[in-house]
C-alpha cells in the first residue's frame, strides 16, 4: 500500500518536516552534554592516572596547602629558579626532572608535584600521597600556608582542616611521612611567626579532632554508621570518621610532637626568594 500523502503546513513544511525541525534542538543538546561528560571523564582518568604513576615511579615531594597560599609560585621557583605571578591552580603541575641545588650529583632526579588547593580538587593530592606512600617513594610533603592570613579564624580553620586530613594519611605508615608547614609571606607585617603558628595549628587541630570524634559518635548512636579510627575514604580523599590523631587524652592536649609524622613549621617567603630553610629541609629528607 502506498503511504498517505504528507499534510502541508501553513509555513510550507510537511507534518514530518515540522516535527523533525521542532525537535532538532533537544537531541543536539543531549549529544553536546554527553560529549562534554565523556571528554571530562577521560581527561580526568588520563591526568590522575598519570600523576599517580609519577608518584609511584620516583622519589617524590608533594606541595599542598589551601588555595592562594603560594604553592604554584613555590613550584615555579623550585623548578625554574625564578619567581612568577600565578593564578589559583585547577590542575596539578608535575615535573619528573627536579634537582635539589646541593644534590645535583644524585643518580636520579626527583618528582615534584604541585596540587590545587581548592577543597573540591584535593582528592588528587590525597591519591598521589597514598600511592607514593605505598610505593615508598614519598620523601616529604610541603604544606604551604599564607602566614599573613593565619590570624583570621576562618583561614586558620581551613588550613588546619586540610592539614588534619593529610596527617591522617601520613600517620598510616610506620614512622610517618615528614611534613613541612611552610609559613609563606612571612615578610608581611600581619604574618604569624612560625613558633606562634605551630601553637595555633595545634589548638585548631585539637578542636577538629574533638569535633569529628563527636560527630562520628552521634552517627554511630543512630545506627547508620560505625565509629572507626580509620575513617571512610572516597577516591583517596579522607572524609568523616573519627581519624583520631596523636595520644588520647584530655581536650586541649594535642601536640604535633606526639605524631609519628615529623611536622616542622618554618618561616619563608616565595616572593622574596627566601626559601633556603625549606630547601635544606628537602635536601635532608632526600638522602634519607
Amino acid at each position: 500500500m502506498s503511504s498517505p500523502p504528507e499534510t502541508a503546513k501553513p509555513d510550507g513544511l510537511t507534518t514530518h518536516e515540522a516535527i523533525s525541525t521542532s525537535g532538532y534542538g533537544l537531541p543536539v543538546y543531549i549529544l553536546a552534554v554527553g560529549l562534554i561528560i565523556i571528554t571530562a571523564y577521560f581527561a580526568y582518568e588520563l591526568f590522575f592516572r598519570k600523576s599517580k604513576g609519577l608518584a609511584a615511579g620516583g622519589p617524590t615531594f608533594i606541595i599542598a596547602g589551601p588555595s592562594g597560599s603560594g604553592k604554584t609560585s613555590l613550584f615555579t621557583l623550585l623548578r625554574y629558579g625564578e619567581k612568577s605571578t600565578t593564578l589559583p591552580s585547577v590542575e596539578q603541575n608535575i615535573t619528573t626532572k627536579f634537582w635539589l641545588p646541593n644534590l645535583l650529583d644524585t643518580a636520579k632526579p626527583f618528582v615534584l608535584i604541585d596540587t590545587p588547593g581548592h577543597q573540591k580538587l584535593r582528592h588528587g593530592m590525597f591519591s598521589a600521597l597514598q600511592i607514593a606512600q605505598a610505593a615508598r617513594t614519598i620523601h616529604g610533603v610541603l604544606y604551604v600556608v599564607d602566614a599573613s592570613a593565619m590570624s583570621r579564624p576562618e583561614q586558620l580553620r581551613e588550613a588546619a582542616e586540610y592539614l588534619y586530613d593529610i596527617l591522617r594519611i601520613t600517620e598510616r605508615v610506620r614512622g610517618g611521612t615528614d611534613v613541612l608547614v611552610g609559613a609563606n609571606k612571612s615578610e608581611l607585617f600581619t604574618a604569624v611567626p612560625a613558633k606562634r603558628l605551630r601553637t595555633l595549628l595545634e589548638t585548631e587541630l585539637d578542636k577538629i579532632r574533638e569535633s569529628r570524634a563527636k560527630s562520628v559518635g552521634k552517627v554511630s548512636a543512630g545506627g547508620d554508621k560505625h565509629d572507626s579510627d580509620d575513617g571512610d575514604e572516597d577516591d583517596g580523599a579522607v572524609v568523616g570518621g573519627s581519624g583520631w590523631l596523636g595520644k588520647r587524652g584530655e581536650k586541649g592536649s594535642f601536640k604535633l610532637e606526639d605524631l609519628e609524622t615529623d611536622v616542622m613549621v618554618i618561616d619563608g617567603s616565595v616572593d622574596n626568594g627566601k626559601i633556603d630553610p625549606w630547601i635544606a629541609w628537602m635536601e635532608e629528607r632526600a638522602v634519607n
